[in-house]
């Protein structure tokens, strides 16, 4: 095992945070996601697997969250049947099982684009580590899940969790910022400590004369997906009228910055996302009354898009541009390189299902370009099934925090505006069934219900209930 610099320094965060309010491990913890490029340890004994500081973050989370009993009971409340926890339990139990069976049931069946590769060559399927990793990638998500369910579970909490995601959102933009300033002052070097993981980094390349925005991630597309989802975050909030001055600046920045990054991942989720939050409200504004920014969005938002659309058509060399970017990164695509390789891992993904009779090849052991291929082939149809039944359960939960605060209700609304985006983004070019850490915190602070008792104070309200009965 390897420990880098970036580790040292998570450590003794992670090692402080015992002794600091909740709030402190929250806020750091959730920071440390944007750290996409990130190795804190080099598991040399399991293929040089990397250790995010985010993921050593995870253990720290918690041991602290965990040993505040009420936490504790809520997140064991949020496994109960029929909660978006319990189906996501499920699928881990489900995911583990068909990682360790399926590529023996099945070894040598089927070919398949292995996760981990020095070569992009389909190869006959078989165990690899990379059912394990993937395997403790899966549980982490769920432990990091069910614990910020339980901590989420009180109107502080929600609210933690929602001042987190804005801190997240403004370090996301410093980090877009820094790594255009160190490329155009010749400092990536600047950079290294955070960019240590032995993945493969794309963070000085140039599109269309634009250099690609990276910021604390592997890549552009990475960088512009978490992008989207931040400013899916700020722009929900600005459109409930939340902290507006601060919501607005920082969801017209992320648009920039994602803008800029030249992801073709982040432009066609972006007008998906768009789309769809146009149309709901739209429907919102048919039901009831709403926000002066809501309507700002649906009667500027058109104008807006069609005036720049016709300054660009007017403008010679703006329309060249304009047309070549949109060739490049959209139109053309998929007849790239990296297109037509990402179409193989989708077809073959699908093969490997079909050559599996349905039961799926076992998370870790394929690598597809869609997250609903990657699933189906992973896990099969009762995985995928029970995996729908999580997204379906926390998607269309509509929580019983408190209605009456517009902040709590408004932190609620825009994590699951975060979630609808990286499902989009994830769809588009998601490789794996593993949507990462941030993802799962989002979907804990959309579902977490409030309890109104610990166990502690259960026990209390019994025993006056029984003195009184006695009495």
């Amino acid at each position: 095992m390897t420990v880098q610099l970036i580790g040292i320094l998570t450590l003794l965060i992670g090692i402080a945070s015992l002794f600091r309010p909740a709030p402190f491990t929250v806020n750091v913890f959730f920071c440390s996601t944007l750290l996409g490029a990130s190795a804190a340890l080099v598991l040399d004994s399991l293929g040089g697997t990397n250790i995010s500081p985010s993921h050593l973050l995870l253990g720290f989370l918690l041991f602290r969250l965990l040993s505040d009993e009420r936490v504790a009971n809520n997140a064991l409340q949020g496994v109960s049947f029929g909660r978006p926890g319990f189906w996501l339990l499920l699928t881990v139990i489900f995911s583990i099982i068909s990682a360790f069976f399926m590529p023996r049931l099945f070894a040598g069946q089927t070919l398949t684009f292995p996760v981990r590769a020095e070569s992009n060559q389909s190869v006959p399927l078989a165990p690899a580590m990379s059912n394990i990793t993937q395997s403790i990638y899966f549980i982490g998500n769920f432990a990091c899940f069910i614990t910020l369910y339980g901590y989420a579970s009180t109107l502080s909490g929600r609210k933690v969790l929602g001042g987190a995601a804005i801190a997240c959102a403004t370090l996301n933009l410093i980090f877009g910022a820094l790594d255009l300033l160190t490329y155009f002052t010749n400092t990536t070097e600047l950079f290294s400590f955070i960019r240590n993981a032995n993945y493969a980094l794309l963070s000085d390349t140039e599109v269309a004369g634009f250099k690609r925005i990276v910021g604390s991630f592997t890549e552009a597309s990475s960088f512009g997906s978490a992008t989207l989802g931040y400013f899916a975050f700020t722009g929900r909030l600005w459109l409930l009228g939340i902290r507006p001055q601060l919501t607005a600046p920082l969801a017209f920045l992320s648009l920039m910055a994602m803008l800029f990054a030249t992801s073709t991942t982040a432009y066609v989720g972006l007008g998906a996302f768009l789309a769809l939050s146009y149309l709901q409200v739209l429907l919102s504004a048919l039901r009831r009354p709403i926000t002066m920014q809501m309507s700002l969005f649906l009667i500027v938002g058109p104008i807006v898009m069609a005036l720049g659309t016709v300054a660009i058509a007017l403008n010679e060399n703006a329309s060249a541009y304009a047309q070549n970017l949109i060739d490049t990164m959209v139109l053309n695509k998929l007849s790239t390189a990296s297109g037509i390789e990402r179409s193989a891992w989708n077809e073959q993904a699908l093969q490997n299902f079909f050559d599996t009779f349905g039961f799926g090849v076992g998370n870790g052991s394929v690598r597809a370009s869609s997250f609903p291929v990657g699933v189906l082939a992973s896990l099969g149809i009762f995985g995928a099934l029970i995996f729908s039944l999580f997204f379906l359960t926390f998607l269309l939960s509509r929580g019983r925090g408190d209605r009456s605060d517009a902040l709590d209700d408004g932190y609620r609304q825009a994590a699951k505006a975060v979630c609808v985006a990286w499902l989009i983004t994830a769809t588009i070019s998601g490789a794996l069934i593993d949507l990462g850490l941030a993802f799962y915190t989002f979907a804990a602070l959309t579902c977490a219900e409030p309890r109104a008792f610990s166990s502690r104070n259960y026990k209390q309200v019994r025993e006056m209930q029984l003195a009184r009965s006695s009495g």
